[in-house]
């Protein structure tokens, strides 16, 4: 009956209407068993959605002890199921449609990137557990999107093309939409199964070194561009930004990734920063979209006095309004192949196989 009751979902999940426009948005992580679910967590997805936002990305994480334990688990800081499901229905009452995206990350602070089990066997088994767990709910769920990893950087090249193959495999037998994986920004040319998923995922922390105005910012953006596109026409997919952003914090152009207190505040260049990558890659036709690091659980959060990464009531977040609503109106990202879409039918046909031989 289980089965069934999914079948049935996934045969009238409809595909959210902002689907059909750039996928533009906010990751919104949690780091608490109850975050997704709490009354904050409503209000700050109403005001996301406010800002012209399509998407949001929820985070569930899976902790493992060191970098190279191979047993990743859920943990008190995961968020419970039900919470994630509060949050995807409140952030669909909001008019945004939701990607799932789990995280693993390592319990003495050392960054995922480096992860490389002992047993890699043993590590992928489990991770494919986690990874099919989280399908499964999203399939429930009807999001619309899921991502099969983050920033794996260790795991994720052609040794463990196989292993992927195994992972995604399962999660299409129970998630009937798209894929894609978040490659971290010196990554992302060599993962080894982009022909697997739907988008090319990257978690776009690109370093400038060259300063902090503007038009400093393009001619940097526009080195990096010739790579991206390279790897959309190579792979036959659009990109998508799965996270972008930096702290608002004097020199953090130059390590986008760092989330620390580190320097005096600078509104501006966090504002450079993101204009400065739109005017460069916003209206190709091979770029998805942006998904933003990240919007906080806390409606109130960010503001003039912040050094975080959020955009909440800063200058940064009145850039990515105009942007959204001129992504309205122009042309969406190239849509799947018609070899795309015959994978995507054939996952959509395992998953309602129950439903032949129901009376």
């Amino acid at each position: 009956m289980r089965a069934l009751r999914l079948a049935a979902a996934l045969l009238l999940m409809p595909l959210c209407a902002a689907a059909r426009d750039r996928l533009n948005g906010f990751n919104i992580p949690c780091w608490s068993a109850d975050c997704y679910s709490s009354p904050g967590a409503r209000e700050s997805l109403s005001r996301m959605a406010k800002t012209g936002a399509g998407w949001v990305a929820l985070t569930p994480t899976w902790y493992q002890k060191t970098t190279s334990d191979s047993a990743p688990a859920a943990a008190p800081g995961t968020p419970s199921d039900e919470s994630i499901r509060t949050a995807v229905r409140a952030a669909k009452a909001a008019g945004l449609c939701v990607a799932v995206k789990p995280h693993v990350d390592v319990e003495n602070g050392q960054f995922r990137a480096f992860i490389h089990p002992d047993d890699p066997k043993a590590w992928f088994a489990a991770y494919g557990d986690m990874a099919a767990h989280y399908a499964r709910l999203a399939a429930e769920e009807r999001a619309d999107m899921f991502v099969v990893g983050t920033e794996l950087f260790r795991m994720d090249g052609l040794m463990h093309r196989r292993d992927w193959e195994r992972v995604i495999a399962r999660v299409r037998a129970v998630y009937p939409g798209p894929l894609t994986y978040a490659a971290n920004w010196y990554d992302f040319s060599r993962v080894s199964f982009w022909d697997k998923l739907d988008f090319i995922g990257i978690d776009g922390y690109f370093p400038i070194l060259n300063g902090h105005h503007k038009w400093a910012m393009k001619l940097e953006w526009l080195a990096y561009k010739p790579l991206i596109a390279a790897a959309a026409a190579v792979h036959g997919r659009p990109v998508l930004f799965t996270e972008f952003g930096l702290s608002s914090q004097k020199g953090a152009q130059r390590k986008p990734w760092e989330w620390k207190d580190f320097g005096p505040v600078d509104l501006e260049v966090q504002k450079n920063y993101f204009q400065s990558f739109l005017e460069v890659f916003g209206q190709e036709s091979w770029f998805a979209g942006i998904w933003q690091w990240g919007w906080e659980i806390n409606p109130d959060a960010g503001g003039p006095s912040d050094k975080s990464m959020t955009v909440q009531g800063k200058p940064a977040l009145d850039v990515l309004k105009k942007y959204f609503a001129r992504a309205k109106a122009s042309p969406p990202p190239r849509g799947l192949s018609a070899k795309q879409k015959s994978a995507l039918d054939s996952a959509v046909g395992r998953a309602l196989l129950p439903l032949k031989s129901f009376p």
